[in-house]
């Protein structure tokens, strides 16, 4: 283990003098707060963990990576995935990173919904399982089922009456863009044609009016729908601005 830390050491340097990427501007996730978000925030650990070093200099990430065993016959693009790839799952390095790993998980999910699915892991530090015990619940069907009517939900009740202190233009399409990109990562894409049309249903500003009937009447933006939103963005620009 200590000779698999060092060859790592040594890589991982010349590799990032290489590429001139620095670990120290990836910060700490922010707390998991919301069921929906899950995914995002999954992303944001394990982008955390690949940059940060444990005992014996190994790096988190081997702690939280799906397979217990080394898949033969893998081609790695950097010595830092095959090493994460591959690093042992037991042994007093494993523990005491595992500890580390069980400790960042506790700080962020302490106070929510979370915790829950975890916290029978606190008297053995078991940062491992309780990593395993998050994506079996959040990555589950029931979870995937209810997400997916969240981001259904969010879409229909979306509304654009025009801009207000709250909730402008720019938000409406925040809206829409995170939903159907949650819906993307759960396999239940839209089709372009109809995220236009239910887009398109949700303002209500009547300054709107000819901007919606020149976006229906053009089959290019109702078939390309981030096409459509940089026209609508453009042309209620111009005239928020008369």
């Amino acid at each position: 283990m200590e000779q698999l830390a060092n060859e790592w050491n040594e890589t991982m340097k010349t590799e990032l003098e290489a590429s001139k990427v620095s670990t120290e501007i990836i910060k700490v996730p922010e707390a998991f707060k919301k069921d929906t978000k899950w995914s995002s925030w999954k992303e944001s650990v394990t982008t955390y963990l690949h940059s940060k070093n444990g005992h014996a200099s190994l790096q988190l990430a081997f702690i939280v990576r799906e397979y217990d065993n080394h898949l033969p016959d893998t081609t790695y693009t950097t010595t830092h995935d095959q090493l994460v790839a591959s690093a042992i799952l037991y042994g007093p390095e494993f523990n005491a990173n595992n500890g580390m790993v069980f400790v960042l998980l506790q700080s962020l999910t302490l106070n929510g919904s979370a915790w829950a699915w975890i916290n029978n892991y606190e008297s053995v530090q078991d940062g491992r399982n309780a990593w395993k015990a998050l994506i079996n619940y959040y990555e589950g069907d029931s979870m995937k089922i209810r997400t997916k009517q969240e981001c259904f939900e969010a879409i229909v009740k979306a509304v654009y009456k025009g801009n207000t202190r709250t909730f402008d233009f720019t938000t409406y399409v925040s809206i829409h863009q995170q939903a159907h990109q949650g819906l993307l990562r759960l396999l239940e894409p839209v089709p372009e044609n109809k995220k236009a049309r239910v887009f398109i249903n949700g303002i209500t500003d009547p300054q709107c009016a000819n901007i919606k009937l020149n976006i229906l009447a053009n089959p290019t933006y109702m078939n390309d729908f981030s096409l459509m939103i940089n026209y609508c963005a453009t042309a209620i620009d111009m005239i928020k601005k008369e």
